[in-house]
């Protein structure tokens, strides 16, 4: 059953009222005492569809946003671009401009972080730990190695 106009609003007022009554402190109990919900659970459930509600709305007011912005930028490149094309240098700087906006906007200039690993290093790594293993837990020495010279086998022998 679809509620009317003043039970909407009605809602709509009480949610807004838990979710002050929420950044102010106050426990489920109180907001369910207060705004008369039947229980503490149900003041949180409508607490919390309200901020999914916002967030949500916000979210694509943001990406109405960015598609807006991002239509200008296609009309400012098209008017840029033939004289960019010819080798215009400032229409080309400007060509730039637009497309590091661009860019911006939709995260493609995120940083990428690598890491690389050398060799050496994870031989370091693997004496370190095996040193730490036979002086600490098994009580076995650890052999020395060599670069380049494989682990030992493990397993039972023979």
């Amino acid at each position: 059953m679809v509620a009317s106009k003043a039970q909407q609003a009605a809602t709509a007022e009480r949610r807004g009222k838990a979710i002050r009554m929420k950044i102010e402190g106050a426990t489920y109990t109180e907001i369910a005492e207060e705004l008369g919900y039947s229980s503490r659970g149900s003041a949180c459930v409508d607490v919390r569809r309200a901020l999914e509600k916002h967030v949500i709305e916000e979210g694509l007011a943001v990406e109405a946003w960015r598609e807006l912005e991002l239509a200008r930028l296609d009309i400012l490149q098209q008017s840029i671009w033939p004289e960019a094309k010819d080798g215009n240098p400032r229409a080309i700087e400007t060509a730039l401009k637009i497309l590091d906006r661009r860019a911006k906007l939709l995260g493609l200039d995120s940083a990428i972080k690598l890491e690389v690993l050398t060799i050496d290093a994870l031989d370091a790594q693997i004496q370190r730990l095996e040193a730490e293993l036979g002086a600490g837990a098994l009580g076995i020495p650890a052999a020395p190695r060599e670069a380049g010279q494989a682990p030992p086998a493990e397993g039972p022998a023979g």
